[in-house]
């Protein structure tokens, strides 16, 4: 009987010790060697183009950057390598050709624009990150352009120690939209 406890507390000690173990490996991700400043030069260098998703991730005590390029119709998805900017996958997909609807295609919504939108003149990603770590500063972790009730926008998620923010920012006038902090 004694021998069966015995087992039984090992196992429990041994088990308890391993998910401490995993709980730590994950606990302390690593920072990339390489800032999100750097790793868009090196995209831009061989994808002339607009960035309109920026990530970082972190796998297994690794930081991989994630970017979505479009250049002349296709998007390409590449991840990078956080530190040496190596690029370890790379996707393209042709685009379609976009269509431009009328007033009358918009079945009665009434869209307000502001003046830069009249003009086309959307903010770039870079203004969009600035923008946005002058209001929470941090480390960028995405940054994408996305749509959200027909309005165009930047999505932007930092973090800051225990802290983390998503921020929306207008993709025209760079006016923040919304943001959100939470602490872990």
């Amino acid at each position: 009987m004694k021998k069966k406890v015995g087992i039984v507390v090992a196992s429990l000690v041994g088990i308890g010790l391993l998910g401490f173990g995993v709980y730590q490996t994950d606990a302390a991700p690593a920072d990339p060697q390489l800032s999100s400043a750097e790793v868009r030069e090196l995209v831009l260098a061989q994808h002339s183009g607009e960035i309109t998703e920026f990530e970082l991730e972190k796998d297994f005590n690794k930081a991989v950057y994630e970017v979505e390029v479009i250049s002349d119709g296709i998007e390409y998805d590449l991840r990078l390598d956080g530190d040496s900017g190596e690029v370890l996958r790379t996707k393209e997909k042709e685009l379609a050709e976009q269509v431009e609807f009328t007033d009358d295609d918009s079945d009665g919504l009434d869209e307000v624009k502001n003046e830069n939108q009249a003009n086309g003149e959307k903010i770039n990603l870079q203004k969009a990150e600035e923008i946005a770590l002058n209001e929470f500063p941090g480390t960028v972790n995405q940054l994408e352009l996305d749509e959200d009730d027909d309005r165009l926008i930047y999505e932007v998620e930092i973090s800051n120690g225990k802290e983390e923010a998503e921020i929306e920012i207008d993709a025209f006038t760079g006016n923040i939209l919304e943001l959100d902090t939470d602490r872990d």
